[in-house]
């Protein structure tokens, strides 16, 4: 890594420790304890613009906070009506062949 990217990345840190708390929480679970390597990503995809990568990092926590990723596990999966719509709509049968 080169000096200028040394120094957005820092100055991309340092953008993303100013976010609220919501917007933080969900960094963490982006990151997973991988923050530089992280921080690199959004670097890269903006050609070593720490504003331009705040920017893009930003829209994309607010994304995960309005469509609740972060949360999408602990909900259960209850659409019972197209679990009975494909249990009725299968054929009963068996495949294959017997020794008789």
């Amino acid at each position: 890594m080169g000096i200028v990217s040394q120094d957005a990345l820092n100055q991309l840190q340092a953008l993303i420790d100013q976010v609220e708390e919501p917007l933080q929480k969900t960094f963490q679970n982006v990151h997973q304890g991988y923050v530089p390597e992280t921080l690199i990503r959004f670097l890269k995809a903006r050609e070593w613009n720490a504003s331009k990568a705040h920017k893009m990092l930003i829209e994309s926590l607010n994304w995960r906070v309005q469509n609740e990723i972060d949360k999408i596990l602990s909900k259960p999966i209850i659409p019972q009506d197209l679990y009975r719509g494909v249990r009725d709509s299968q054929l009963i049968g068996l495949s294959g062949y017997s020794r008789e």
